[in-house]
């Protein structure tokens, strides 16, 4: 076999090919000694994506144990997620005693980890501790042994978490190879797979190289495979080869052919023969046999869909701005979590909730989850809010406002919490960016949206308005809306909230100026606005506020919208499509999902344009896309993410008049209701 196959041959080995010994005949040497060691790696979890697209895992894992059972000289190297301990609990109560099994046998080392499967370094150390010690104690329970391993989530690594890993009990951690530094240390030959020490602060931990799934791994024989990995032993040195293979390639590996044997157990005999230089094995060997390792340096990075990003896994989170709003909600419960005093037992739940929502997957970073990213935010805020209700203490909660910067932005946002219901003002476009019903555990201001939220006021033109009814929200203007809001005033004990923006209108420049109170009280809001012309020009235009509302279509029903047509003085009610109506007395907006009742009315009546938020009823792509427009246009695989409301008022104000309005949201749980 020639050097130059090598990396067409098996990918990753490219990276390693310079490395291969071969004698002037071009085979390879034989040697007694079995210096070349293959790990098997395999991570069973279940995860949310599978869940969502209804994946038979139980026949997957059915056929997984059934093959591994039956190979009983294939050592494997395992990471059991939490999900999967969970998940295999009652009826599934055998795949624990199979694991037992193997491991009595001494056929598989278990790996410790995140219980939750986060992302390490976006978490607090004593985040990270608890993840890990909630593993552990699980292991312990299950399989009555000890993690000294540990795994993590899409190699997203940072130097200091060896401290609080080593805190932990664990001794080694296994990392993508493409992390190592490029750059070879004269004192490691056969480096990058090679085992390494790290360093931080005096702790030190050894660091395993494994190569990523390879897709192609089946499609080569077992003596084609057998050939590549014995042709790069070396009589002076040790390589040590980990692979990471998803539990279909096992179950396919492992299927009997029509003459008994596996792509596995063929693989088995040959390194089985007298002078194979191939040893199997697992990291608990490798660990039990390992010698000083030279220490390097493995700069912050992370693997996201099978791509090196270079850098540290909160830069990626940085440049998502939707995402790294859900970072700062759960930096915010975190807070509150961890600030629990007196009820030990109610802080724990509340901290278990929480470390639920740090699953790596529900912050969907990698771009080929993008069309999962909605869904898998609906279910993280449902944990997160699970754990911040915990942490109302009863006797020791009392509803009303406060400040925080609870969005990291470094403006301190003011906070409207109630027992069952939270709203957050941000003071850009001073709309509220966040309104959580604990009936529900929803965000109702999650939607798909670039800047979404309730109470974004305009100024539009008699063209821009008609742009608008046609579901062209481009015409929106960025008059107040995209303005940064002064306080005026904030009084805790009447729950209100004055602040004031000012702006050009229309071409002409025309400075207007706006007052906008909010009146906070257990089932919602009252907005105040005083809209004046501060031109010395007549101003003639269309005063607007959108209302976002997250309701998607679900098995539990779709959403309901119901109003009162001023017009035709009739109730209506209607699917959630692009439509307008010249008065309206009410509006109301049922999430069947939830039951949760959305009721708007006004002090004059108003216009009103709906316009429904579409997105992907399920990804068949990663290209997937979230758009508002008309029902036409939402055809095929779409689905309703929820609706934007435009209330709008016919304004003509002389020079330094002004005008006022008044907008009540009213939130009802219709759970309640006999």
């Amino acid at each position: 076999m020639e050097p130059a196959v090598l990396p067409a041959f098996i990918p990753w080995f490219g990276c390693f090919a310079g490395y291969v010994d071969l004698s002037d005949e071009g085979c390879p040497v034989n040697t007694s000694k079995k210096n070349v060691h293959v790990c098997f790696c395999v991570q069973l979890s279940i995860s949310y994506l599978q869940q969502i697209d209804k994946n038979d895992t139980a026949a997957l894992y059915k056929a997984f144990f059934s093959g591994i059972q039956a190979e009983e000289k294939l050592p494997l190297t395992v990471f059991a997620a939490g999900s999967f301990l969970e998940w295999q609990k009652g009826k599934r109560q055998v795949y624990t005693m199979l694991l037992n099994e193997l491991l009595a046998r001494k056929q598989i080392e278990l790996l410790g980890g995140g219980y939750y499967q986060p992302y390490f370094p976006l978490l607090p150390s004593s985040d990270v501790i608890g993840q890990i010690e909630l593993m552990t104690a699980a292991i312990r329970t299950h399989f009555e042994k000890r993690p000294r391993g540990l795994f993590l989530t899409a190699s997203a690594w940072d130097p200091w978490l060896i401290t609080p890993f080593t805190r932990c009990g664990m001794e080694y951690c296994l990392l993508d190879y493409r992390l190592f530094p490029k750059k070879t240390p004269q004192s490691m030959p056969e480096y990058p797979f090679t085992p390494a020490s790290v360093e931080d602060k005096g702790k030190t931990m050894t660091i395993f190289p494994y190569i990523p799934d390879d897709p192609d791994f089946l499609n080569r024989t077992p003596q084609a495979f057998y050939d590549t990995i014995a042709s790069s032993a070396v009589e002076t040195h040790e390589r040590l080869y980990l692979l990471f293979l998803p539990i279909k390639t096992y179950v396919k590996g492992l299927e009997k052919n029509k003459n008994g044997s596996s792509w596995f157990s063929s693989f088995i005999q040959l390194c089985s023969q007298p002078h194979s230089s191939v040893h199997l094995t697992h990291t608990a060997e490798l660990l039990k046999h390992r010698q000083p390792h030279p220490p390097v340096y493995i700069a912050p990075d992370a693997v996201l869909c099978d791509q090196q990003t270079g850098y540290s896994i909160k830069n990626t989170l940085a440049v998502q701005p939707t995402a790294f709003q859900m970072y700062a909600k759960m930096m915010y419960v975190n807070m509150l979590a961890n600030s629990m005093k007196g009820d030990k037992a109610r802080k724990k739940y509340a901290l278990q909730e929480f470390w639920k929502a740090q699953d790596a997957e529900l912050l969907a970073l990698e771009p080929c989850m993008s069309a999962y990213r909605h869904e898998l935010y609906r279910i993280a805020y449902r944990k997160l809010l699970v754990a911040e209700k915990q942490t109302r203490l009863p006797g020791i909660f009392t509803d009303g406002l406060t400040r925080c910067d609870i969005d990291l932005d470094g403006f301190r946002e003011v906070l409207s919490q109630r027992a069952g219901i939270n709203m957050y003002v941000h003071h850009c476009g001073g709309k509220i960016f966040e309104c959580d019903v604990f009936s529900a555990y929803k965000n109702y201001s999650d939607l798909p949206l670039n800047q979404s939220g309730m109470f974004i006021d305009y100024l539009l033109s008699e063209a821009a308005l008609q742009q608008l009814q046609t579901g062209h929200t481009e015409a929106l203007t960025a008059v107040f809306s995209e303005n940064t809001y002064q306080e005026a005033e904030l009084n805790t004990i009447r729950s209100e909230l004055k602040l004031a923006a000012a702006g050009f209108f229309d071409s002409i420049e025309q400075p207007v100026s706006l007052r906008k109170q909010y009146t906070f009280f257990a089932e919602g809001t009252q907005v105040q606005y005083i809209l004046k012309n501060d031109s010395p020009f007549n101003l003639s235009a269309y005063f607007t506020v959108e209302i976002d509302i997250a309701a998607v279509e679900s098995e539990a029903g779709n959403p309901v919208l119901s109003l009162y047509d001023g017009e035709e003085n009739q109730k209506k009610e209607l699917s959630l499509t692009t439509g307008m109506f010249h008065k309206v007395s009410w509006v109301q907006l049922e999430d069947t999902d939830g039951k949760v009742q959305f009721t708007m009315e006004a002090n004059e009546v108003p216009g009103l344009v709906i316009i429904p938020v579409y997105g992907e009823e399920s990804p068949v792509s990663t290209g997937a896309a979230v758009h508002t427009g008309t029902a036409d246009s939402a055809q095929g695989t779409r689905r309703v993410h929820g609706v934007r409301l435009f209330f709008y008022w016919k304004t003509d104000l002389n020079p330094n008049y002004e005008t006022e309005k008044l907008l009540f949201l009213k939130i009802k749980n219709k759970k309640n209701q006999k």
